[in-house]
């Protein structure tokens, strides 16, 4: 039996999850197998899977198309292991990742783990905006709370059983699904612990439309998040765009002013942009959809 199952959804990108196939299978444990699911993709990965079904122990499964949030499920109910980590399908682990990222994981009492995330493409500004917005929002949230309040689901580790039980992804998140599932793991009085040898570098080809769009779904995935909630998330949120100038002025200034003035351009596309996603998806919630979820049912965003 596997100990470790590693789950990677992807739509249609057989390039990138080939390239991070390849990067996981560096340093593959001998008692770990990889889950691949196709969330409704027309592409049949077959081909680029091939060179890796015996080398990671890879099983493919093709869902129905339900985001994200559904295609982790759908691995999470095949997994063998005791332990299920999560990485994306543009995600390059580095050597040792998967050993380092479950060495944390304990089963009794139930802990889960999150590694550190690297923009993975120098050259494009646009990616590197993004992932330094979503390293901000960790920072932020561990000075708030005092401790890890949360992963992104590209670098995330569980115990498999633990998970099932309080219901895996909420699958009526598309995006900020991962936020809501820490947050429910807390609740159920649980531990998330950081592991910052467990790196994966992250090549998330944006340009301008697509990192308009991708935080405008965020600001989508926050209103949901925010609104099934019955704490003080909102005002903590507001709280972190309030001190945004005080996390952002160092790194503009150690970019320079050219690149720093750029930065700040996006920055500011990035608020436009989350502002508008937020906004949009208020109105068409109705009054029962706004209730706040119990704690029991069950790529990040404010």
């Amino acid at each position: 039996m596997s100990r470790i199952s590693v789950i990677i959804p992807t739509l249609d990108r057989p390039g990138p999850l080939s390239r991070c196939l390849q990067a996981l299978a560096q340093s593959f444990p001998a008692d770990a197998e990889t889950i691949v699911v196709s969330d409704g993709g027309s592409v049949d990965l077959g081909q680029w899977l091939a060179p890796f079904v015996d080398l990671l122990r890879l099983r493919y499964i093709v869902a129905p198309n339900g985001g994200p949030a559904s295609a982790r499920n759908h691995g999470l109910a095949a997994a063998r292991g005791d332990i299920v980590a999560f990485l994306d399908d543009d995600c390059r682990p580095r050597s040792g990742w998967l050993l380092a990222l479950t060495s944390g994981v304990s089963l009794s009492p139930p802990r889960a783990t999150g590694g550190t995330t690297f923009n993975g493409l120098g050259s494009n500004v646009y990616a590197e905006v993004a992932q330094l917005i979503l390293d901000l929002v960790a920072r932020h949230e561990r000075e708030t709370y005092g401790r890890e309040s949360f992963f992104p689901s590209n670098n995330l580790a569980f115990p498999a059983e633990t998970l099932r039980g309080i219901g895996g992804f909420d699958e009526s998140f598309r995006t900020a699904e991962d936020r809501e599932l820490c947050r429910r793991w807390r609740q159920s009085g649980f531990v998330l612990a950081r592991v910052p040898e467990a790196v994966v570098d992250h090549d998330a080809h944006l340009n301008f439309i697509g990192f308009l769009r991708q935080f405008f779904t965020y600001g989508q995935g926050g209103a949901r998040f925010h609104l099934s909630d019955d704490t003080s998330s909102f005002g903590k949120s507001v709280a972190f765009h309030l001190r945004l100038p005080m996390f952002v002025g160092p790194e503009l200034v150690r970019n320079g002013p050219r690149r720093g003035a750029r930065l700040l351009g996006l920055f500011v596309l990035w608020e436009v942009a989350n502002l508008a996603g937020f906004l949009s998806a208020i109105p068409r919630r109705s009054a029962t959809s706004m209730t706040p979820m119990p704690a029991s049912q069950g790529e990040s965003s404010l």
